[in-house]
């Protein structure tokens, strides 16, 4: 993994059986150790590609206690499917046990899916530092930009 995570805790084994029951299916093992070792990790800042011409970034890995609760988000979802990790922006990482474990992101504005990745090993070897000197805006690139006034005024603050 290129990434560090940090503030992550130990699921049980029995946090990760009940999972496993309201799934209806046994949990790959990468991903059994992952939330023994990594349960709810926050990510350094970090990117992965969606696709050829997006990317994102992982804002924290769900807890497994609280996964069952997040997949009620989902009007519709596979039964061996469930979120494992979510952006800033309020979309989703799934992982999909009845289609070998792929792991695909859930764009809600669009209700969208798409494959990231055959299996969780493979995802988390996507995830790469980001480097804020990577960003180059083009001249015109950027034509407006709005700011939350409160936001603005914290800023005036601290000058």
């Amino acid at each position: 993994m290129a990434i560090e995570l940090r503030r992550g805790g130990r699921a049980s084994d029995d946090e990760i059986a009940r999972l496993e029951e309201a799934l209806g299916e046994k949990l790959p093992d990468v991903v059994r150790d992952f939330f023994r070792h990594h349960d709810g990790a926050k990510p350094e800042n970090n990117t992965f590609a969606i696709g050829k011409c997006n990317e994102s970034s992982i804002n924290q890995f769900i807890p497994v206690r609280e996964i069952e609760k997040e997949r009620e988000q989902f009007e519709s979802i596979s039964s061996g499917a469930f979120p494992i990790a979510f952006d800033e922006c309020g979309n989703y990482v799934l992982v999909d046990l009845r289609a070998g474990g792929a792991v695909y992101f859930w764009d809600h504005e669009l209700d969208e899916t798409v494959i990231l990745s055959k299996d969780f090993a493979s995802f988390l070897a996507l995830l790469q530092p980001f480097d804020i000197n990577s960003v180059e805006l083009k001249p015109g690139q950027v034509k407006r930009v709005w700011i939350a006034p409160g936001f603005l005024e914290s800023l005036k603050e601290k000058k």
